[in-house]
This record gives structure tokens, C-alpha cells and sequence, in this order.
């Protein structure tokens, strides 16, 4: 039986068997606003951006809307797929009832904020436990922030802003 290694919510690495991943399909939307990128804050973990996995019949798309309106209240026109990463992810290693395994497929697009107010209004019970309000960070920041992610998802918002100046 073959194995990958995979990182769980906390950066630490697990060997996990093949046989026990799970597909996860997944886009981040990269919102830029001068010289800012909306970013949501991990509590105690760091920061993501907004976005989330993909629903089964659902576009990238349709996706990208729904995430980031329930993580950060703000309506978007979602953009063009800029960069796909991949990771292996496990959630919950230490609880046997949750523990998951993912190969994930994380699809990253650029949008645009067309309306909304930023809020936590439509988070979930977990989100809500993890997360705090999204913040428009600046751009010079990003390098310092600690990653709350599998994927290291700065030098794709720094190549967008690139893309822009």
C-alpha cells in the first residue's frame, strides 16, 4: 500500500495511506484593492484567503461566490482560474470519528468586489470557532504573516499584484 504525507491544520506532517484519501476541489478568490489583498484570519493559526471547497455540480465559479460570501459577506465577480496548486491535507488527526484525508486540487482566481459589507454573518459553526472578520492586509505585510493553509498561497498574490502594477 503506497502513502503520501500529509499536513494537518496545524503544520504538522502525518504519513496517511493512499486508499484513505478523498478528492477535494477547491478555489481561493485573490481580491486586491490598492495595495491591499483580502485576507480572513486564522484564530491562533494565521491568515487564508477567502474560499473553500467545491461542491459537488457547482462551477469554480458559482464556488468562488458562495465561499467568499459566507467567509467575508462581500458579493464578487469572479475572474479567471491564475494558478493551481496541489497538497495533501488531514483533518482532525487525532480524532478517529473525524479524522479525513484529502488530495486536494486548490484552483485560485482573481475577482472583483461588486457589493456587500465585510462580515461574519454567514459563517458556519466551524468558521466560526476558527475565524475571524476578513481584512483588507497590505500587500508589504505578506511576507511576514503566518500561512494558514497546506499551500503557501503568497507568491500567487504577489504575482497577481504584479499583474496589475
Amino acid at each position: 500500500m503506497t502513502a503520501v504525507e500529509a499536513t494537518d491544520i496545524d503544520g504538522f506532517r502525518h504519513e496517511v495511506p493512499s486508499a484513505e484519501l478523498s478528492w477535494r476541489p477547491s478555489v481561493y478568490a485573490v481580491l486586491l484593492r490598492q495595495d491591499t489583498v483580502l485576507l480572513v484570519p486564522q484564530k491562533k493559526r494565521g491568515f487564508d484567503l477567502p474560499g473553500g471547497g467545491v461542491e459537488l455540480g457547482e462551477s469554480l465559479a458559482e464556488a468562488a461566490v458562495r465561499e467568499v460570501g459566507e467567509e467575508t459577506g462581500l458579493r464578487i465577480d469572479p475572474g479567471p482560474v491564475v494558478a493551481v496548486r496541489e497538497s495533501f491535507f488531514l483533518w482532525a488527526p487525532d480524532d478517529p470519528a473525524a479524522r479525513t484525508a484529502y488530495q486536494c486540487l486548490m484552483f485560485y482566481v482573481t475577482a472583483t468586489v461588486t457589493g456587500g459589507s465585510l462580515s461574519t454573518e454567514g459563517f458556519d459553526e466551524r468558521e466560526r470557532q476558527d475565524a475571524d472578520l476578513a481584512r483588507w492586509t497590505p500587500l508589504d505585510d505578506l511576507a511576514t504573516l503566518k500561512v494558514a493553509s497546506s499551500v503557501d498561497f503568497r507568491p500567487v498574490v504577489m504575482s497577481v499584484a504584479g499583474r496589475r502594477r
